[in-house]
């Protein structure tokens, strides 16, 4: 009898201590990774790692491991190491595996205020206007015209403003210039779309296709390295971006992340007519019913705003609903997430788009406020936003980064052909 009540304890403890232990699991949070130089690839020793506002901190071994628990996410980790730049990660169920890169600190020269903005017309002639324009490898492409688009052009420029090549007037009437995620340049019509070739000074449009196939094979394929082609896909009535990579040479589609606007999602469940009206694509007849479509599809339910970018060696997400950005290695492993701290703002509405210079890697975002333009650059190791000019013209548009010159189309005044190309030095 001793034996069997012996047992029935020995049991109803271990019982016990084996569901704390789920509980503990439950109530914690389990995070891992390394910390490596983000030149030389080499695992670094004893870094900081911290967890803000708690006693939650840990060192990095000596193949630059790293492990710890904290009991509520989001959280805020602080990554510091005498020499390198100090990242702040945000934690949340999004990957418990990191692995951080840090890069090494310069010392560079106080920064000097310019007030005076410089600004320029890069493009302004009195016979043409600018339709559209794209930026590629230190080139500027321009859709121009004149009388209503009765004469259209092709013309390449260098960033310095020489005319590199031009194409003959087209036969057709173009709408937009697109460049797509393997650097390819096309011209766009309202049914059809051509490759444009440049040899020496002439440019010329190949390849003519249907738009709608076009836009099958392209418009989707947002960037591209060697092995693997990136590819969005718009869900939820345009109120979530799945984004997934696609291996060049085995076609294997891998799912990378998906980005979700919850309070709009939340709003459509609660509200039926919203729903209905969104899904419709036929515009109402009647006055009120086109009043009420028009104010669901572009006011209160305009599609979110996110993109993924190829940094470097980094592919980058931003997730702009939740104000966040997510960063993968060349690996394709999940590296960080940095919260955008946009709301420490207060210089007018945040447009949520983010503009990146591929020449120099740095990230932008705009503010606009009373039709004036405002330009910070997101610091990608901690969030933070740092003003760096107000356009000069008052609503510009498509705004481009390039070599710390800003590219924008301008309407100018007076003219019903006025569309001119300016840009500032930032």
């Amino acid at each position: 009898m001793y034996r069997y009540f012996r047992f029935f304890f020995v049991f109803i403890t271990f019982s016990w201590v084996a569901a704390s232990f789920v509980s503990a699991q439950d109530r914690y949070n389990f995070f891992y990774g390394k910390v490596l130089d983000q030149e030389t690839r080499k695992p670094l020793e004893n870094v900081n790692l911290s967890v803000s506002a708690s006693n939650v901190g840990t060192v990095t071994s000596k193949n630059g491991s790293f492990s710890f628990y904290i009991d509520t996410i989001p959280a805020r980790l602080v990554v510091s190491y005498v020499g390198y730049i100090t990242k702040y990660i945000l934690l949340d169920a999004t990957s418990f595996s990191l692995t951080v890169y840090l890069s090494p600190a310069l010392s560079e020269l106080p920064e000097v205020e310019i007030r005076a903005n410089a600004h320029e017309a890069f493009f302004k002639d009195e016979h043409y206007a600018v339709l559209d324009y794209e930026l590629d490898s230190g080139m500027v492409y321009l859709l121009i015209y004149k009388r209503y688009l009765s004469r259209s052009e092709l013309i390449c420029k260098s960033i310095y403003g020489d005319t590199v090549a031009m194409s003959q007037p087209f036969y057709f009437k173009p709408e937009r210039l697109f460049r797509d995620c393997l650097g390819f340049m096309h011209v766009l019509s309202h049914d059809s779309g051509f490759q444009v070739f440049r040899q020496g000074k002439e440019m010329q449009l190949i390849h003519p296709v249907n738009l709608k196939k076009f836009d099958d094979v392209l418009k989707n394929c947002v960037a591209a390295t060697q092995e693997v082609l990136y590819f969005q896909h718009v869900t939820d009535r345009g109120q979530g971006v799945e984004y997934f990579g696609v291996n060049r040479k085995t076609l294997e589609k891998n799912p990378i992340a998906m980005v979700r606007d919850e309070k709009k999602l939340k709003m459509l469940r609660r509200n039926e007519g919203d729903a209905m009206l969104l899904q419709s694509t036929v515009l109402p007849d009647s006055r009120d019913d086109f009043v009420a479509w028009n104010y669901v599809h572009k006011i209160l339910y305009r599609p979110i705003k996110t993109s993924l970018f190829r940094i470097g060696e980094f592919t980058c997400i931003f997730n702009t609903p939740e104000k966040q950005m997510e960063f993968y290695d060349r690996e394709g492993s999940f590296s960080y997430k940095l919260a955008i701290r946009a709301d420490d703002v207060d210089d007018g509405r945040w447009t949520c788009d983010l503009v990146v210079d591929e020449q120099s890697g740095k990230i932008y975002t705009l503010y606009v406020r009373n039709g004036t333009f405002n330009i910070y650059e997101i610091d990608v190791n901690s969030g933070a936003l740092k003003k760096r000019l107000s356009l000069f013209h008052p609503y510009p548009r498509k705004v481009r980064i390039f070599n710390s010159f800003v590219y924008y189309l301008y309407d100018v005044a007076g003219d019903p052909d006025n569309k001119m190309l300016y840009r500032q030095k930032l």
